[in-house]
């Protein structure tokens, strides 16, 4: 097993929801994972063996986290450093929400965001075994 295949593994074991998108129809396939948070949303793309990012959100009833405009969080860089980025994130508390910025541009899910697939794995506590 890779790094890379590991801090996927734990990225999902952690509770991220996965989606599969292609651009378009004949584009590159994209994955994301999402985390929904009580206000906010983390966020992290892979768009290829070399690049991704992640990134924190505030959401609400019409927020499309695939597409940020204000993040409070962001990182860019190969796929095995964002996740290892993404997995030191603390918890969101309303104490220390920084304020948001704009969006770099790019992030999110380019194209039209075709979803493909859709899986969600069973959530467990941090440093619990099954």
């Amino acid at each position: 097993m890779t790094e890379l295949d590991a801090l996927l593994s734990e990225v999902g074991r952690r509770g991220f929801m996965w989606h599969l998108f292609r651009a378009d129809r004949y584009g590159p396939e994209v994955l994301a994972g999402v985390f929904q948070h009580s206000g906010c949303a983390d966020v992290v793309v892979l768009t290829d063996v070399e690049c991704a990012h992640a990134y924190r959100l505030a959401t609400g009833v019409d927020t499309d986290v695939f597409a940020p405009v204000r993040v409070s969080w962001w990182y860019v860089a190969s796929p095995v450093w964002t996740l290892r980025a993404l997995l030191t994130l603390a918890e969101p508390t309303d104490r220390h929400r920084p304020d948001p910025l704009v969006a770099p541009s790019g992030f999110g899910v380019p194209g039209d965001r075709v979803p493909v697939s859709l899986r969600r794995r069973p959530h467990t506590k941090q440093g619990a075994t099954s």
